[in-house]
């Protein structure tokens, strides 16, 4: 009577381990496709985040490109129309330049 007591104990026991078992492995699957939408979710706020930046990003070097061309040649009309001018801006650069480095050194 007792041997069958706890067979039967046993086997409720076994019972209940299995159906735990069944429990944690939906759980599990119920889980991972929980984890699954929320991956994509988020990957796909990364794709549009960085297309965005992308986007700004390009239209912030175009601006840059065109501003710096602009430049350019507004710095070799100057230089043409005023030679004398730019001559001396830039031997006063360079002599400032090697007073910096001079002034450093010591």
């Amino acid at each position: 009577m007792a041997s069958s007591l706890r067979k039967a104990s046993l086997q409720s026991m076994e019972a209940e381990i299995e159906s735990l078992l069944r429990s944690l492995e939906s759980l599990k699957e119920d889980s991972t496709e929980e984890s699954r939408k929320t991956l994509k979710a988020l990957k796909a706020n990364a794709e549009t985040a960085l297309k965005h930046s992308r986007s700004l990003l390009s239209d912030a070097y175009e601006e840059v490109k065109v501003k710096t061309k602009e430049t350019g040649i507004a710095t070799r009309d100057y230089a043409q129309e005023h030679p004398w001018t730019t001559a001396s801006v830039a031997v006063g650069a360079l002599g400032l330049l090697a007073a910096y480095l001079l002034c450093k050194r010591d």
